[in-house]
């Protein structure tokens, strides 16, 4: 498992994550990264790659292209299901948590100017 964390920024630099990485992020667990590129997909939005690097417990960084469209309380269980068919991840209810607190997170996360996404190093 990767743990990847996401990060609202008002610029983008090093020094932002540094200091603002402990304050407003959430933290999910996925298998890899095409399992995180095809999350982000299904929110409306893709990946592309950052020259931030030498941050303290991260192996990578990405931002976010484009803002995520959350789902409403209406469409998240149809959502969830379509997650669980295309990812092929467990039906448990941590996974089931996992998205729906990272779908309530979206608000928050398109707040920043950027949205960065740190794959966690093994700690």
């Amino acid at each position: 498992m990767i743990k990847f964390s996401f990060l609202p920024l008002k610029k983008l630099s090093t020094v932002q994550i540094e200091e603002h990485r402990f304050d407003v992020e959430e933290v999910i667990s996925l298998n890899s990264v095409e399992d995180l590129k095809l999350l982000l997909g299904m929110f409306g939005s893709t990946l592309s790659s950052s020259e931030l690097n030498n941050i303290s417990g991260v192996s990578n960084v990405w931002i976010i292209d484009k803002k995520l469209k959350p789902q409403d309380e209406a469409s998240i269980d149809s959502f969830y299901n379509q997650w669980l068919a295309k990812s092929k991840r467990d039906n448990d209810f941590g996974e089931f948590c996992q998205l729906v607190s990272f779908n309530s997170f979206i608000a928050v996360l398109n707040k920043g100017k950027f949205n960065v996404v740190l794959a966690l190093a093994d700690q």
